[in-house]
This record gives C-alpha cells, structure tokens and sequence, in this order.
C-alpha cells in the first residue's frame, strides 16, 4: 500500500476533459488496488476569497478556488497562495509520491516545492501548455509555431491586456518558459503518451531527458459504421458519406472539412456527418452558414457509445493542433472505415495503414484524397482492411504506471528539510504572498478601465445559473 498524491487542474463533474477524466479514473483504480489516493485539484470556480475546501470520499478531493481575476491567462499560472496551500496538503497528506499532472488553475512551482518538502515526484506531460503561453502553440492567425519560447517569438503573439507593454510580456514569458522548464527538469519521471510528444516539447524546452512512453487506457468499442455507400462509387444520388466527431472548437479544425468539401468538383459527392457541439452560439452559426447549403449533417453534442453504426464511409480527424493522443483517433478507427487525420503531432506518431495523413489545415489535399475514396472502392477496402493504431486497456496503464511509482520509489528520496529551512522557506512563501496581493491589487485598477466589473458580473450569473440548472 502507498500513499499517492494526484495534482490536477481540475476534476469531474465539474470539469470533464481528457486529462481530468485519466486523473478520476487513475484515482479510482488506485484505491481499488489498495492505495491510500488523494486529489489536490483546481477548479474553474473563482471567488470572492482564496479558498481550500475538502471533498469527502473513499478517494478525497481537496479543491482549490482561486480568487484573483482571470486567473487561466498563462501570465497568472504561478501563484504563492496555491503553492502555500500545496505545502499544507502535503504536511497534512504525507504522501510517499505525488503524481503531477498540470499546473493550470493551481501554480508553476507545484514539482520543485514537493521535491523540496521530501517527496518524489512523477510529472505527466499530458499537452503543450509547458511549452506555450497560448496553450496549443496555435497562433491567432491559426499557423501553428514551431520555435522554443522566448520573448522574441512570443512577444507580439502571447494574450496581453492593453496596458501592458513589451518588458512586462517580455519579463512574464522569461518567467513562464522558466518555472516550466525547471518544472520537468525537477521530477523524478516524466511520463508522456508518446514518444513523439515528448521529443517535440523538450526539443521546445531546450532539454533532454528519459521518458516513460505511456498512452493512456482506451477502451471504447463501438458497433462498426454502416457504411451505406457499400462498393459502389459515390455518386450524388448515393454520396460518401464523411463523418468527423468532437468539440466543435476552432481549434479542432471542422472548417477544414467543410471547406474540402466545397473545394471538391462536385460537392454533391460527399455528405459530411459531424458529431459535436460548438462553444457558443455564435460559432455554432458561423460553421452552418460556411456549410453552404450543401449536404451536411448535424448531430449534436454525443457520446462516444452514440457513434456506434455510423451511417459513414470514411472518418477524418482535421484538428489544427498537435494532439498528444487523440482519442477522436481511437473512436474514429473503432468505426472500422477508412480514417484520414491531420499529419501533425501525436496523429502522425500513431498513424498505420488505417489512417491517411493530409498537411495541417490543407482543405484541398483533404478534398483530393476524399475524391480519390469518393471513386475508388477498392481503395476504400484496402484501407479499412489495414491495422489501427494499438490502444492501451484499463489495466495495461495502471500496470506500466505502478511499475514506474515503484522505480521512482526504489531510488532515495528527496532529503526532508529540517526545521530551520522549512521556517525560511515559509517566511519567503508569506513574502512572495505579499507581493502577489499588491500586484493584484495594481491588476485590479489597471481591468477596471477594461469594464472588467461588468464581465465578472456576467460571467458569475452565468455559474449562478449553471449551477442552478
């Protein structure tokens, strides 16, 4: 039995994304095997005051709310208040081994301070946010960058408030590069889902080190698509129908497809199915009007179970950023079609003979290769006939994972402070606190000039209502 900190950003039922659901599910499996488990986790919820509360559980939830403004922008991460309450958990916890998995939401310090209180420490590197102020490397203009940070590639390109001038984007991006760069030179292991995502964020990083090549558990099995079209041609009585599932985000790339479609001969030839919710309103629009009265389907926000028998003939994945796994990969591949993918990141470490590759946001290769399945049935065959990418179980994760909490265990722990620097460390943590509570104060008059009273208002009313609903 080991008692196992988990750090994240957030944590279900209220925040449900990829890397909170691995955590919840992690957190589960290790108190089923016996470990004593607990989750130090963000939250999406700001207040009035810093607060820490606790979640009673068999696997308890000790949940931080941040209470200074915007405080996801990449030049707020890093916080003393959080590291101050991280430091308690810890003293109050004792865990044997933390196991970070993100600093949003929380602070850029989280490694160095458990390592520094005596406890190893495990990171996953789950996306690019340790190499990005923007989070995606996906720049406003879409172009996608490929260059370490640095306040020359970052400084016209990094979020910034009106008030702020080049030195302090400049300081904040040096700051940032840094704490995150010591943060994966500090831990014990690093863990990434693939090799290949690992290389490219220490490339960006300007380090080097071992890595634990670890996918996370997929296990989803769906009924395979229905592909109405069979083996015949498509023709516009009987299109090929085109299916692509997910957050209908910018970022995910939907318009890629949608405009591949318009930039076929004969449009009429693909019919394209897409699974998915858009974000606001506003974009939901955008996406229908760019679909121009062509053939499309729209089928909503869904599960994954609710793809299981598509009516398609071939999935494509289009997103615009360097996916580290891509579980739309693994569902799109259980559909039993043929799938073209974006030719970036972890899509093309993990492509086979099932998953075509098309260049990040290139509308007409993508509509040339649907052309080519559009005329071709044999084609279509063959490549539905070739190996998906291979996928981890539930218990091959926790297997390799446990084997990686037991080397870094093996090895000597971190040594433990003793009372004297525990108490200087304590002093310069209430000093940075200090410090941190004026620069607030100073951000606070600085927003007011940016009507930022009315968006808080707006957007507690909406958590108000959510919450309601």
């Amino acid at each position: 039995m080991t008692r196992v900190g988990l750090v994240v950003h957030g944590q279900p039922p209220e925040l449900v994304g990829g890397t909170e659901r691995l955590v919840a599910d992690l957190a589960r499996d290790l108190h089923a095997a016996g470990h004593v488990v607990e989750v130090f986790t963000g939250s999406i919820e700001w207040r009035p005051a810093f607060e820490v509360v606790r979640v009673p559980g068999p696997v308890p939830l000790v949940r931080v709310h941040r209470h200074d403004l915007f405080f996801e922008r990449w030049d707020k991460v890093e916080n003393p208040l959080v590291e101050r309450a991280f430091v308690a958990w810890l003293d109050e916890f004792r865990p044997e081994l933390v196991h970070v998995h993100h600093w949003a939401r929380l602070t850029t310090t989280l490694v160095r301070t458990a390592r520094a209180q005596g406890v190893p420490v495990v990171l996953s590197l789950h996306d690019l946010f340790s190499s990005c102020p923007r989070y995606h490397r996906v720049k406003a203009d879409l172009s996608f960058c490929d260059v370490p940070p640095s306040p020359q590639a970052c400084r016209h390109c990094a979020p910034r408030w009106r008030f702020q001038g080049d030195a302090e984007i400049d300081g904040s991006v040096l700051a940032f590069a840094g704490d995150l760069r010591a943060e994966v030179a500090a831990a014990d292991a690093v863990v990434a889902p693939t090799a290949g995502h690992a290389a490219r964020l220490f490339d960006w990083l300007g380090t080097s080190r071992p890595v634990v090549a670890l996918p996370p558990a997929s296990e989803t099995r769906l009924q395979p698509a229905s592909r109405p079209l069979g083996d015949r041609a498509a023709t516009p009585q009987q299109p090929l129908r085109v299916g692509t599932a997910g957050h209908l985000h910018q970022l995910k790339g939907v318009e890629v497809l949608l405009d591949a479609q318009a930039a076929l001969p004969d449009p009429s030839l693909v019919e394209l199915h897409v699974w998915g919710a858009a974000p606001v309103p506003e974009q939901d629009a955008a996406l229908r009007a760019r679909a121009a009265g062509r053939r499309v389907v729209w089928h909503g926000a869904y599960k994954p179970a609710d793809l299981s028998g598509a009516p398609i003939d071939v999935a494509v994945v289009p997103t615009l950023c360097a996916e580290s796994y891509s579980f739309a990969l693994d569902e799109a591949c259980a559909l039993g079609v043929p799938v073209l993918a974006t030719d970036l990141g972890a899509l093309h470490d993990r492509a086979t003979a099932r998953v075509g590759l098309f260049p990040r946001g290139d509308a007409r290769a993508l509509a040339g290769q649907l052309a080519r399945l559009a005329s071709d049935p044999a084609e279509r065959r063959r490549v539905a006939g070739g190996a998906a990418p291979p996928r981890l179980t539930g218990a091959e994760h926790l297997r390799t994972l446990l084997a990686t909490y037991a080397e870094v265990l093996a090895r000597p722990r971190p040594a433990q402070p003793d009372a004297g620097v525990r108490a200087a460390r304590a002093e310069a943590l209430e000093r940075r606190a200090r410090l941190f509570g004026l620069r607030e104060a100073g951000l606070q008059e600085l927003l007011r000039s940016e009507g930022w009273e009315d968006v808080v208002a707006r957007l507690q009313a909406e958590n108000a209502a959510l919450r309601q609903r």
